[in-house]
């Protein structure tokens, strides 16, 4: 393994894994700090455990590579003495939404490395998730805080598809929205949205950035919208939708986080909003919800790119592994 080098998609997924965690152990040390919960408390410390060991085995790979060790986050870019600004249920929720997307990103990672050492990094990660999955799910089934997807009735007998028109839905009559898998994606969505609207609406009270706070506002209006689009095809096929947890934000307005973590945190949750509209709209079936998902994919690309723009222009944004420009070792 010695003479055996990163590949291209190794230190990508690496540099990634260190900035991530290198945040998340910003974010769960003020969560943990100010967590009066027991329960919910030695969840986030679980956590927190998780992305410090992260850090340290991705720094340990990265050193033998004589690769530079990211600056990621650290201590000054968080006060563990600002205020609380969301409530210890909310945190538990948040962290459950972080597991599941936590999975998905380590399932795809782990099929793109050949290294040992980094393919049982992603072994252990998707292990770690696993586990911090049935934690915060069981805990929060415990508390009554679980929010379950629509029950729909069970088929007499399994049928084929009878009608030519079964994808149509711009114009005539609709079919009902009778498949599992497009009411599952439309409630995982809307739980994911409504986390990121809870988080919009904590930190747009607390940056400092007048351009940060802007770009927040718009992103709040954005989840807004969202929301209302997606509970209605759920609701006019009279389905349950999910519950709003933006409620559970303080009134403080001193910020625990830097402006540089905050605007770096709804870089990488857009960038998994975007990943995971890409997966439903793959298993949509009925066109109408497909094109309603071409546009909202289109607004998060929108604002993605608004938010990257912006974090350059604050010199905020670390350049990930790149390849050689060979032109420019050309003696000419």
């Amino acid at each position: 393994m010695e003479n055996i080098h990163l590949t291209s998609s190794e230190k990508g997924y690496l540099w990634v894994n260190y900035m991530v965690d290198s945040m998340a152990v910003c974010c769960l040390s003020y969560y943990l700090e100010k967590c009066e919960d027991d329960e919910i408390r030695e969840v986030i410390s679980y956590a927190l455990d998780i992305s410090r060991v992260h850090v340290e085995l991705i720094s340990k790979i990265l050193s033998k590579e004589n690769h530079p060790i990211p600056i990621g986050f650290t201590n000054e870019d968080v006060n563990l003495s600002a205020p609380r600004l969301f409530s210890d249920e909310f945190v538990l929720f948040y962290l459950h939404q972080l597991a599941n997307l936590g999975l998905t990103y380590y399932s795809k990672t782990l099929g793109m490395t050949a290294r040992e050492d980094v393919h049982n990094f992603y072994k252990e990660c998707i292990s770690s998730s696993t586990e911090l999955n049935s934690r915060t799910k069981d805990l929060l089934l415990s508390k009554g805080l679980y929010v379950r997807p629509p029950y729909i009735p069970n088929e007499s007998q399994p049928e084929m598809i009878q009608k030519i028109g079964y994808l149509k839905g711009f114009l005539g009559e609709k079919r009902a929205l009778l498949t599992s898998l497009e009411i599952a994606n439309l409630f995982f969505n809307l739980q994911t949205i409504e986390v990121t609207k809870t988080l919009l609406t904590g930190f747009t009270q607390v940056v400092e950035s007048k351009d940060v706070r802007d770009f927040l506002t718009r992103g709040k209006e954005i989840s807004t919208k969202m929301i209302k689009e997606l509970k209605s095809i759920l609701e006019n096929e009279e389905l349950s939708s999910s519950t709003p947890w933006y409620t559970y934000v303080s009134d403080s307005t001193q910020s625990p986080f830097s402006d540089k973590l905050i605007m770096f945190h709804f870089a990488i949750v857009n960038g998994g909003g975007i990943e995971q509209y890409g997966f439903s709209l793959a298993s949509m079936m009925r066109r109408d919800i497909g094109a309603k998902y071409y546009q909202l994919l289109a607004e998060m690309m929108t604002f993605a790119d608004d938010g990257m723009n912006l974090m350059i222009k604050n010199k905020w944004v670390e350049q990930p592994p790149m390849a050689v420009k060979r032109t420019d070792l050309k003696n000419i």
